[in-house]
């Protein structure tokens, strides 16, 4: 059995940062088989540069899209996950005490999309999940954007979860928000 479920659904964004993922891995695949082939034949410290450039190029690539890939909300018999791009912060289900929909911020200032706030006892974190938007303005696209009625089941699927937690006494005394 899995420790995290993610909460969100996939959509266009993973069928891309999968791709991304599948390309990258082809990239080294082909990078090891042909600089491979280079140093054995004649190893040199041209020809080992020449293979470390693009492995590290494609090591970041993969990392990146894997991130990417990866970003959305997480629920588990400990609490709720969120996976951003640059960072992973759990928060434990007793320091949960409910979720909303608010504006995105970005750079501090809020933007046209409404994302997914988790709230605790000492405040709240955005998650990297937004509803879709049609108006003008900023837009944060650092994570799955939803359309209205798949943001809305999301919100009641993570209250359910909340109250399953609450209820199978899950929620435990002390602990905070943990960031990875």
């Amino acid at each position: 059995m899995r420790r995290w479920f993610r909460v969100d659904p996939w959509g266009v964004r993973q069928v891309f940062t999968g791709l991304m993922l599948l390309v990258g891995s082809t990239f080294v695949t082909l990078v090891l088989v042909l600089g491979g082939t280079e140093l054995v034949a004649e190893p040199s410290v041209r020809s080992t540069l020449g293979v470390a450039g693009p492995l590290a190029f494609l090591a970041v690539w993969l990392t990146f899209a894997a991130r990417l890939h990866l970003a959305g909300v997480y629920v588990g018999r400990h609490g709720v996950r969120l996976r951003h791009v640059l960072r992973t912060r759990t928060i434990p289900w007793s320091q949960v005490t409910g979720f909303a929909a608010r504006p995105a911020l970005l750079a501090g200032e809020p933007t046209i999309r409404d994302a997914c706030w988790v709230l605790t006892a000492d405040g709240a974190f955005e998650t990297p999940v937004q509803r879709r938007s049609r108006g003008a303005g900023w837009r944060k696209d650092v994570g799955p954007v939803l359309s209205e009625a798949a943001f809305d089941r999301l919100l009641a699927h993570l209250a359910a979860a909340l109250a399953d937690a609450r209820r199978s006494g899950a929620v435990q005394a002390g602990g905070g928000a943990a960031p990875r």
